[in-house]
């Protein structure tokens, strides 16, 4: 786990690389975001995820940071993964559904990778986005800043349709309400109840575990899953089992 004032450092450094280099559409989003517009200590950030509005420009980014820090970088299927000063960097290309872009087109909104990458994510708390070397929140969907405020937890596309792809959303809901006491949304929570098999199915073991273990942090956790239909993630067994699949 980095520390806030690794992750300060960081955020500082990418603003500068992308300074250097002319590159001027490229913005944090998920995690950090969320944490600068909630008014929290950099500490609560556990990673920096990082697009960009013109295509390929996340990688290039992502493998001149590596050049400057000497850091360590990979390259995945769906992004490009750098190591640097203890802080872990996701540089993610476009991702989209195919039900993302009617959306995108119905709110006016122009189909960049930033765009994708955002409509594609999970909750709304989650679809913030600050460009790099800049102090200024943007909410492309319009229900982010909204939703922080009056603290709740909704799909930013349709429920029904992306739970039953996403079905990892259920444990990430009942997590964000575990740590921050937001709500769920109605709509939300039915399509969770609704997609447990889904979950069973789609979801490894190994994860199902991983996500046992993160839960396990929180007490009111067992009472969730029971009301959700996940009473096997509070089993010790389980809970163990996801440790070390955490720790490895």
């Amino acid at each position: 786990m980095p520390t806030g004032a690794q992750i300060k450092r960081m955020v500082s450094i990418l603003g500068d690389v992308a300074k250097l280099y002319g590159i001027n559409d490229a913005f944090f989003i998920g995690g950090y975001p969320r944490t600068v517009a909630m008014g929290l200590p950099l500490s609560d950030v556990h990673d920096l995820d990082v697009a960009t509005s013109t295509p390929g420009k996340a990688s290039q980014l992502g493998g001149l940071l590596a050049e400057q820090t000497q850091g360590e970088i990979e390259e995945r299927t769906k992004s490009t993964f750098v190591k640097a000063h203890g802080v872990e960097i996701d540089f993610q290309a476009a991702s989209e559904h195919e039900f993302t872009s009617p959306y995108l087109h119905a709110f006016d909104i122009d189909a960049t990778p930033l765009a994708k990458n955002i409509f594609d994510r999970d909750f709304t708390v989650n679809s913030l986005a600050i460009p790099l070397g800049r102090n200024e929140i943007i909410d492309i969907t319009r229900r982010g800043m909204e939703d922080l405020q009056r603290r709740m937890i909704a799909s930013i596309l349709p429920a029904k349709d992306v739970l039953p792809k996403n079905p990892l959303m259920i444990t990430r809901a009942l997590r964000l309400h575990c740590k921050y006491g937001f709500g769920i949304e109605k709509q939300t929570w039915q399509a969770m109840l609704e997609n447990v098999d889904s979950f069973r199915n789609k979801i490894s073991p190994e994860r199902q575990a991983i996500e046992a273990y993160l839960l396990s942090k929180y007490g009111e956790s067992i009472h969730l899953l029971e009301q959700v239909g996940l009473p096997e993630l509070s089993l010790e067994e389980m809970i163990t089992t996801g440790e070390k699949e955490a720790d490895e």
